[in-house]
């Protein structure tokens, strides 16, 4: 009952003037650490990532799919070796797993504060989905800005959604159980289905990883295009993703340093695009009269859309690092109204710019514009690095869920290299079949996958754990919010997947 923020500021044990009531419950507090501590390791030590049991790698290896995962959607922004918003008091190793739940502190205690979280809870959310956005625009014209404004207040309610089933889940017997660093969305779909429900959710979270892999790939070869002018996609697809692949099998103290590399290429990236457009006499500036609305491109460009806004799964574990999870909605809040401005403006310009013509990756129009050769190389550039060094963690994720590493033999044995490098080649023939449809990728992804984990997981389980936990009916406004949430997520999904494998087929 007593919290350790408010106790740490307090005197010291040693200090004469500190009362023993102090004294007694710092000492109280200690020992429910030490107990909570060995409670984590008792729990991960036969915790496992997707089916069968395992004990934990050392230091330095991904221990789960949920931290994989969210390695692979964070990224170091300052120095490497210290984490986003740390004080001086607090780094964290290069020895240690890169980016686990466990490592995003914010002080002594290891706790985030509200700004921190919103932060990382917008690194997330934004990423090289954004390039496909200004299509999104061109299928459906302005109406997509109301999309947008639609697809984050669905996503951000789920957001909200699974912080409050996380705080129902605590007055659960089970959570006794399992510290709260390993309440994720397996466990929220055992305590309110069962195993096989776990199960399902966690093929569901890696299928939605690989399509991910699919999409950069495709996006990564359009970037090589430009890059190399003249080498079809066919052969930038399969370079690339070797080149990417080998990444895997980098040690973590390296990789942690080309983290700080993806994020600042990103950023470098957006400013060379934005100054490439200056490069041309005009825009083509589509017209409210003919660029309103495309009913029949809706369910597409709610798809690209919804999956730019995957990422969810990631959510329990940066909720679990705050100091004060009761400030949860106000950083999905901030964090969704940055993405929402980030979406909007680059779907706009890219719109403004180019038009009718815009290519299924904004990046390709830059091919186009002449005068802006350096731009449009950076821009390249940045992207391609970007997507080089996400790869790596993704096929890493999924390889952690199929064969976790052991505790007492090496990282890599023969069997998990080559398991490593068939779904690397899977994911790169995929691509190079579908290379000229990223964005029919991205909205199949959306639709199929990032629907389910996104949307109708966090609004189904949220129902159950307070039809569990409410004493009373709940009320026909919360019932109509519960279906309506559920209802967009379905017909959408049902919708926007049956004319992306139309597309596919086509």
């Amino acid at each position: 009952q007593f919290c350790p923020g408010r106790l740490r500021r307090l005197q010291p044990p040693g200090d004469p003037s500190c009362p023993r009531s102090v004294v007694g419950a710092r000492r109280g507090v200690d020992g429910a650490r030490g107990v909570g501590a060995a409670m984590d390791k008792k729990v991960s030590a036969g915790r496992s990532p997707l089916f069968g049991t395992y004990d934990p790698p050392p230091p330095g290896r991904l221990t789960s799919f949920d931290e994989g995962i969210l390695a692979s959607r964070q990224n170091v922004f300052f120095s490497p070796g210290a984490l986003i918003g740390v004080s001086g008091s607090r780094t964290f190793s290069l020895d240690d797993p890169l980016m686990a739940p466990e490592d995003f502190v914010a002080d002594s205690d290891g706790q985030l504060t509200a700004s921190q979280a919103t932060f990382n809870l917008a690194n997330i959310l934004i990423g090289v989905g954004v390039l496909s956005v200004p299509f999104a625009l061109k299928q459906c014209g302005y109406f997509a800005l109301l999309l947008i404004f639609v697809v984050i207040y669905v996503t951000g309610t789920a957001g909200k959604w699974i912080g409050q089933s996380l705080e129902m889940l605590a007055r659960h017997p089970a959570s006794a159980h399992r510290p709260p660093t390993a309440w994720d969305y397996g466990f929220l779909a055992e305590v309110c289905v069962g195993p096989r429900f776990c199960l399902c959710i966690n093929i569901v979270t890696v299928l939605e990883v690989w399509m991910a892999l699919v999409a950069f790939m495709v996006l990564n070869g359009g970037n090589a295009e430009i890059v190399w002018p003249g080498v079809d996609r066919a052969v930038t697809v399969p370079i690339t993703g070797a080149v990417a692949t080998m990444c895997v099998f980098v040690p973590p103290r390296v990789f942690a340093y080309l983290s700080l590399v993806a994020t600042f290429a990103m950023f470098v990236a957006a400013v060379a695009m934005v100054s490439s457009t200056t490069a041309l006499t005009s825009w083509a500036l589509p017209g409210l009269h003919e660029a309103i609305i495309s009913y029949e491109n809706v369910p597409r460009s709610i798809g690209i859309l919804v999956f730019c806004f995957a990422g969810h799964p990631c959510f329990p574990a940066v909720r679990a690092s705050m100091k004060k999870p009761r400030q949860w909605g106000l950083c999905i809040d901030a964090s969704f109204l940055l993405a929402f401005f980030y979406y909007a403006c680059f779907g706009i310009l890219g719109y403004f710019v180019f038009g009718e013509g815009l290519m299924q990756s904004v990046a390709e129009n830059l091919a186009h514009i002449h005068g802006a050769q350096l731009g449009r190389l950076i821009a390249a550039v940045c992207f391609l690095i970007k997507v080089q060094l996400t790869f790596p963690l993704l096929l890493n994720a999924i390889v952690v869920a199929l064969w976790a590493p052991a505790a007492d033999g090496p990282l890599w044995p023969p069997l998990r290299v080559v398991l490593a490098v068939c779904v690397a080649m899977i994911t790169v023939l995929v691509a190079v079949a579908l290379r000229d449809k990223v964005a029919v990728v991205a909205s199949l992804a959306g639709s199929l996958l990032v629907t389910i984990t996104s949307i109708l997981f966090p609004a189904v389980v949220h129902w159950m754990l307070s039809c569990r936990t409410t004493k009373q009916p709940l009320s026909w406004s919360r019932l109509l919010h519960y279906m309506s949430v559920i209802c967009f997520g379905i017909v959408f999904g049902i919708l926007g997947t049956s004319v992306a494998v139309k597309d596919l087929l086509s």
